[in-house]
């Protein structure tokens, strides 16, 4: 599941969080049933930045120093650290990146 929402103070997609579903927590459990979902997760963030006219840029905070090494590591963010330790931001030539990686399609019910 992701949340994310429109920041026109910073002309960016504002992901406020993404989490896959417990039992899919390599961490957690040793396994993954389903590979690439936090990918999937970012990929509909800068989609919808995107949609919003923001190309692609998206920026929110990683719950520890361990997820933020890997979003930069993973999907090329960049740390900011201004409003929060953990702060990060994927920029457009990234967000586009990461669109040509991992396709979805939206199920709308």
């Amino acid at each position: 599941m992701v949340g994310v929402r429109e920041d026109k103070d910073s002309h960016a997609a504002y992901l406020h969080w993404a989490c896959t579903a417990p039992q899919n927590n390599k961490h957690e459990y040793g396994t993954q049933r389903f590979v690439g979902v936090g990918g999937h997760l970012f990929a509909i963030a800068a989609d919808k930045s995107i949609e919003w006219g923001y190309s692609g840029a998206v920026h929110g905070f990683a719950a520890n120093e361990e997820l933020l090494n890997h979003y930069m590591e993973v999907f090329h963010a960049e740390y900011l650290g201004m409003l929060h330790q953990y702060q990060f931001f994927i920029d457009e030539e990234q967000a586009k990146k990461l669109l040509e990686v991992y396709h979805y399609e939206w199920n709308e019910a």
